[in-house]
């Protein structure tokens, strides 16, 4: 399992040095109500309280803090709770809104010459590098930290920017390098008499040793660490401790133990809310499985790890969140070299005013200030241009922003469809495969390789040929007649009209009708099963397909659904008709969709699905 240790947060060292006082200081906060600089200190210090105990707390209490801050023009408090805030999104996988704080943090960092406010907030940036698989960048920006506290050896949050960069060579591989950064660490928490640091420092030591597969000395290192955590009931540690255990009981094969870790764990974080961290306990827990071959309880379990995965990251999101680092990066050159060309000007205007005081001269004078009023008048000229072509580029970047969101949102939902069908097939061959009828599981599982193949080739262009669709319906629907157990009549009718070659639709627009006419009209029907699908050009622009079963009718099969203990929410329809809208959306021409329930004196005789769907033109 990959793993990322809860590490230390801002100023470390009042963890050490308040740990007794922290109860006070909560109990100090709720008789406080004044909304002050001193409401704001207090805010802050019992996140630390929070920090370990129970984190997802802090979120609330930092917003109200920066809410004061703001209130009363406390810059300080402001700094403060911008980076303990920034660590909380950063711990909780928001790494956009983390970043964002993080650098308004560091620009008043830099300002004021807070040396362990900048450090922090490197350190904080460093970890997202690290989190989004950059982790060069992230140890180009730890190094720099170091190199700033060179002068500080045993300073606490020095050992903490050495915590981050040797989980930054963890995540590497290079454990040799990761060791010695922990040792750093723990060296600087003893001599500080902070207990704490030297346990989360014994907790990474049997990280590295789980991943060299010493697995016994990794659980004496974590176990020691896990009686200190749970003695101080200081949970958030508590939950990664289990994690790691459960690592290295799982390469000691006991995996009734890996087990109940992972779930103590799990347990935790699904209090918490923490997304990020609940990922990866699933994940485990789904490994454990797999290795028992429990395969229905590994699926569950993977299926939970990828749903916490798609709400806590994205591409869109790591694009806006590298957008923003380079923007910080060139607002700051820019700022350099306005600061160089302004002591240029100051420069060169010391110089002419000593000429002129040298010469004393009227005339001289009268001319620089006729020279001046042109030049601010000029200047004023460019300023205004300046600003209209800036507004001109933010309206065409906005315009440019808005196609590429809906261009993303498309393929994402594209991406989707595909494992939705997927999994149904799976299911279906795991079914096979438990009723031992390995005939039936190796072919339905050649032909759904087939098919997955023909997907994947065209999953990245968007549009499909008529006739390469027609091939994967044809192949689809073996696929669905052997899971039938042949109960299943299909025919696919094409107008002799249309060049099946030269005709593009959208990829899998059609798969999920076709899929919905079997699941819920078709399945529900005890024999002679049928259905029909078929081509015809309108014009020269349209193309009409019509699919048609005489299953048991839509009513009848929401009954079904509705008796149903276990209703499952239908994933395809939704997106289906999400696909559709960014399909049509700026489009003259768009995809219509017609269903009709077909009847004879009140009795369900079937559906039919009508789609005009517009000829792409390549």
């Amino acid at each position: 399992m990959k793993f990322f240790f809860l590490l230390l947060l801002f100023h470390v060292n009042q963890i050490s040095s308040q740990e007794k006082k922290l109860d006070s200081i909560r109990d100090l906060l709720e008789n406080y109500s004044k909304r002050d600089s001193n409401r704001v200190n207090l805010l802050n210090k019992v996140t630390l309280y929070y920090t370990t105990r129970d984190i997802s707390k802090n979120q609330t209490i930092l917003k109200e803090a920066i809410s004061i801050s703001k209130e009363i023009n406390y810059n300080e408090g402001l700094i403060k709770s911008y980076t303990n805030l920034s660590s909380l999104y950063t711990q909780e996988g928001n790494y956009d809104k983390g970043l964002k704080l993080a650098l308004l943090a560091k620009e008043e960092q830099v300002k004021t010459g807070d040396i362990n406010g900048l450090v922090y907030s490197n350190t904080t940036i460093a970890r997202i590098y690290s989190e989004l698989k950059k982790p060069k960048k992230a140890i180009e920006i730890l190094k720099q930290s170091l190199s700033l506290l060179k002068n500080k050896p045993n300073s606490n949050i020095k050992a903490n920017a050495f915590f981050y960069l040797g989980n930054t060579y963890l995540s590497l591989g290079s454990l040799n390098k990761a060791r010695e950064s922990f040792l750093e660490a723990k060296k600087i928490a003893i001599n500080n008499k902070f207990l704490l640091g030297v346990h989360i420092a014994n907790s990474t030591l049997g990280v590295i040793e789980t991943k060299r597969g010493n697995f016994i000395e990794a659980t004496n290192y974590l176990n020691v660490a896990l009686k200190f955590y749970e003695k101080n009931n200081q949970t958030n540690y508590m939950a990664h401790t289990y994690l790691c255990l459960a690592d290295a009981y799982k390469g000691l094969k006991k995996f009734g133990t890996t087990n109940n870790l992972n779930l103590k764990a799990i347990e935790i974080y699904k209090k918490q809310g923490n997304l990020k961290n609940l990922e990866r306990a699933y994940f485990g827990q789904y490994e454990v499985f797999e290795l028992e071959k429990k395969y229905k309880k590994a699926n569950f379990y993977l299926l939970e790890h990828y749903k916490m995965k798609d709400s806590i990251f994205s591409t869109d999101k790591m694009k806006t969140i590298e957008e923003m680092q380079t923007k910080y990066e060139t607002e700051k050159i820019e700022k350099e070299k306005i600061l160089a060309e302004r002591s240029t000007e100051i420069a060169n205007f010391e110089s002419r005013k000593n000429r002129d005081l040298f010469l004393g001269s009227l005339i001289i004078g009268v001319l620089l200030i006729i020279a001046s009023l042109f030049y601010f008048s000029t200047l004023k000229e460019k300023k205004k241009a300046e600003i209209i072509v800036l507004e001109l580029k933010e309206t065409q970047k906005r315009l440019a922003l808005e196609k590429q969101y809906k261009d993303s949102e498309l393929k994402a939902l594209k991406a989707q469809m595909n494992p939705h069908f997927i999994f149904n097939a799976l299911n279906s061959i795991q079914d096979y495969i438990v009723l031992n009828k390995k005939s039936l599981a190796s072919d339905y599982l050649g032909k759904f390789a087939d098919l997955i193949r023909n997907y994947l080739h065209f999953s990245n262009t968007g549009f499909i040929s008529l006739k390469d669709e027609v091939y994967n319906l044809n192949l689809y629907l073996e696929l669905e007649k052997l899971r039938f157990e042949e109960e299943l009549q299909y025919t696919i009718k094409e107008d002799d009209t249309i060049n099946l070659d030269a005709i593009k639709i959208p990829t899998m627009l059609l798969q999920p009708y076709v899929e919905n006419a079997l699941k819920h009209g078709l399945l529900h029907r005890k024999k002679d099963r049928k259905l029909t699908i078929s081509f015809l050009k309108t014009s020269n622009e349209i193309i009409e397909c019509v699919i048609q079963d005489n299953g048991i009718g839509r009513k009848r099969a929401k009954e079904i659904k509705s008796n149903n203990v276990l209703q499952h929410k239908s994933f395809a329809s939704k997106a289906t008709s999400e696909r559709l809208s960014l399909l049509n959306f700026g489009k003259e021409q768009k995809i219509g969709v017609k269903i009709f329930d077909l009847k004879e004196r009140n009795i369900a005789l079937g559906t039919k699905v009508i789609l005009n769907i517009p000829i792409i033109k390549i």
